[in-house]
């Protein structure tokens, strides 16, 4: 059982190494965009900057070492379960989120993310659970 831990650790950082690609022990929008689309040309490039603000725990526009290796898997997750985008887009909101139900401030940000300006106030609740955050997302895209 060890040893699959170790593995999965050893795997997370071959892979942060393989996406930061100009070696700065940091990973951005680009290095993602590149190695999503390279690694899983069926992902919805579009959640990219979701994964970059729910994974981005200190707001500096880039994801440390710490920061991708708590967010590894629910990305690994997502691709390895062939997720359509709500789901992908749930699942990391509720890691990021530390909760199975979604504040309407987390679900302007996703929003947001997803290229949809709108405000808490046009919002139909003030939290989500994954049916009601599936039903709110679907309504705007």
């Amino acid at each position: 059982m060890g040893g699959t831990r170790t593995s999965s650790k050893k795997e997370m950082s071959k892979i942060f190494h393989i996406i930061d690609l100009d070696s700065s022990g940091m990973i951005d929008r680009l290095e993602i965009a590149k190695y999503m689309k390279n690694n899983y040309p069926n992902f919805p490039i579009v959640v990219v900057d979701l994964f970059l603000m729910l994974a981005d725990k200190d707001g500096n526009g880039q994801i440390d070492k710490k920061e991708f290796a708590d967010f590894y898997k629910v990305v690994q997750a997502s691709v390895a379960t062939d997720m359509d985008l709500v789901d992908i887009v749930y699942t990391a909101t509720s890691v990021s989120e530390g909760s199975e139900n979604i504040t309407n401030t987390r679900m302007v940000n996703v929003l947001r993310c997803l290229g949809i300006n709108v405000s808490k106030e046009e919002l139909s609740n003030v939290s989500f659970n994954k049916e009601d955050f599936q039903k709110e997302i679907e309504q705007f895209l």
